[in-house]
């Protein structure tokens, strides 16, 4: 579509939800190495930020809930026809999330585009 996905907003709806049980939103430095933040997905809670090819962000922890409760959100995002500055581009072709963590791997395993350090 040739638009760029600037703004990640997340609404939490978790009544009830507890701090032990995980799933936490890190937030990390712009390398992916080091955690800067971590938000508790409680229900009402809404997180709104600047997302690009280095704005590192997940809950990779596995979750620790009662298998009665989930981790529910909901996700809206905010796309330009303005490109972004080149300092928050990593990969100039179109492309969807970069993983990081996991050894730039996507969530089924499956090696992802390697991103130039």
């Amino acid at each position: 579509m040739q638009v760029h996905r600037r703004l990640n907003l997340i609404l939490y709806l978790n009544p009830g939800w507890r701090e032990e049980w995980g799933g936490h939103l890190n937030f990390y430095d712009s390398n992916g190495a080091n955690k800067e933040a971590s938000i508790l997905p409680l229900a009402n809670r809404m997180v709104i930020f600047e997302t690009h090819d280095f704005s590192y962000h997940g809950h990779p922890e596995p979750l620790a809930c009662p298998e009665a409760e989930a981790r529910t959100s909901i996700i809206l995002y905010y796309y330009t026809v303005a490109a972004r500055p080149g300092s928050q581009i990593a990969i100039e072709a179109p492309h969807s999330a970069l993983w990081r963590s996991k050894g730039w791997v996507d969530k089924r395993g499956n090696k992802t585009r390697v991103v130039a350090q």
